[in-house]
């Protein structure tokens, strides 16, 4: 019996191994395909990237904040910057960076999915084979229109999930997804990027800071004194006072001498006649 149990738990474990063996081969696999894609295309690609998935909060990457992107590629494709990456054992994530952000985020998944794990997110109604969910579904009414309704009836199939994050507007594709798949999500999820501008810009947005002047530190030498310098030149001694001269005295002004009258006096009239009459 122990020889039995001992066969099994030998068997159980080679299972194991050749399942992860197979599961290794087949991440491998799609790395290089995914690294082929992104080369053929023009973008960059990396093995890896541990903080990528803690940027975001809902949907398919609700609660996996501890969680690593693989096979990440980024890339502009057709004026919009984009990041594809894989969620192990979840999916393919496709995330493309909006222009303007938004307080209001909003989810659109088909109606067989389950509705979101998130509490803020409020239920608004069905609109195509989609339905959709949001935090102000009073502010999310104005993205359902007819264009929202067009859209959603163009969204390939394998695109399970839409949302949007803040600046962020995302999708989810399955983990067997080809090229041909990540380019048709990468367009989509750019096409509800275009349709959520008319949501209000992010509020309370806060402000650079400011730039820090940097203090001039004195000029030392190696030895930490301060470096030979040509004396200053000195001050130019201040002028001496001027001596004070003693006061003058008061000059009087000069008094003009009693003036003599011009004509001739009555005394004189009578000396005169008296000398003719003689």
């Amino acid at each position: 019996m122990t020889v039995m149990w001992f066969g099994l738990a030998v068997i159980a474990l080679a299972g194991a191994v050749a399942l992860l063996y197979v599961d290794r081969s087949r991440r491998d696999q799609l790395g290089r395909v995914r690294q082929m894609w992104a080369k053929a295309q023009g973008y960059t690609y990396a093995p890896t990237d541990d903080q990528l998935i803690s940027h975001f909060h809902r949907a398919a990457l609700a609660k996996l904040d501890d969680a690593i992107a693989l096979d990440v590629v980024r890339g502009v494709r057709r004026g919009e910057k984009f990041v594809l990456f894989d969620v192990e054992e979840t999916s393919t994530i496709v995330a493309v960076k909006r222009p303007v952000g938004s307080d209001v985020d909003i989810d659109l998944r088909l109606k067989s999915t389950p509705p979101p794990r998130e509490k803020d997110m409020e239920l608004l109604g069905a609109i195509g084979p989609r339905v959709v969910f949001a935090t102000d579904i009073e502010i999310a009414r104005r993205v359902c229109d007819q264009r929202m309704a067009a859209f959603t009836e163009s969204v390939p199939a394998h695109v399970s999930l839409l949302w949007s994050e803040s600046e962020w507007a995302l999708g989810s594709v399955p983990l067997s997804s080809t090229g041909r798949d990540w380019d048709a999500a990468i367009d989509a999820v750019a096409r509800l990027s275009g349709l959520l501008h008319v949501l209000p810009p992010v509020r309370n947005r806060p402000a650079a800071p400011r730039a820090e002047v940097p203090r001039r530190r004195p000029d030392v030498d190696v030895g930490g004194r301060a470096p030979n310098r040509p004396p200053a030149p000195a001050p130019a001694p201040a002028p001496a006072p001027a001596a004070r001269q003693a006061p003058r005295p008061p000059v009087a002004a000069p008094v003009d001498p009693p003036r003599r009258p011009s004509g001739p006096t009555p005394i004189n009239r009578d000396a005169e006649r008296r000398r003719r009459e003689s």
